[in-house]
């Protein structure tokens, strides 16, 4: 079994997620860009929740298509909801939990910087930031929503 460290991992499995395989003619057309972290411009998730999670977008456009986005969020725990797309989401900062409707937040396993997880779009899961700032690329495959999941009926 091959192992890898995972400073040669996570810059592998980044360009998978950003989608950077492009044909010579689609390169050519397009430009290099460089965005510093400090220079990143976090914007309320939610406009009406100010102190709420934040994101900064790197590519495309989230209200309405496939998009790429910096998502910062604060210690604390989100409700069940769900989004209409599937996104792909890799840890950067901070010290996250993840799970799905039916599980419970403490068995979800501690997902620390280079993790990642997948997302099916319309499956009801929750979210925990477990350090004071958690930072996270979220590849979106349509346009980013999100509504609260409904009680599961008994």
């Amino acid at each position: 079994m091959i192992r890898l460290a995972l400073p040669t991992v996570l810059p592998l499995l980044v360009a998978a997620l950003t989608g950077c395989a492009t044909t010579e003619d689609e390169a050519s057309k397009r430009a290099m860009v460089v965005m510093p972290v400090e220079s990143a411009q976090f914007v309320p998730v939610i406009a009406r929740l100010p102190d709420g999670p934040r994101m900064a977008v790197l590519w495309g456009n989230p209200n309405t298509g496939p998009s790429a986005i910096l998502l910062e969020m604060k210690r604390g725990t989100g409700p069940m909801h769900t989004h209409t797309a599937d996104y792909h989401l890799v840890v950067i900062e901070g010290v996250m939990k993840h799970w799905g409707l039916g599980e419970s937040e403490s068995n979800a396993k501690p997902l620390r910087p280079g993790s990642y997880w997948f997302q099916p779009g319309g499956m009801a899961h929750a979210d925990a930031c477990l350090t004071d700032r958690c930072v996270m690329q979220v590849v979106w495959s349509g346009r980013r929503d999100g509504k609260l999941a409904e009680s599961p009926k008994p």
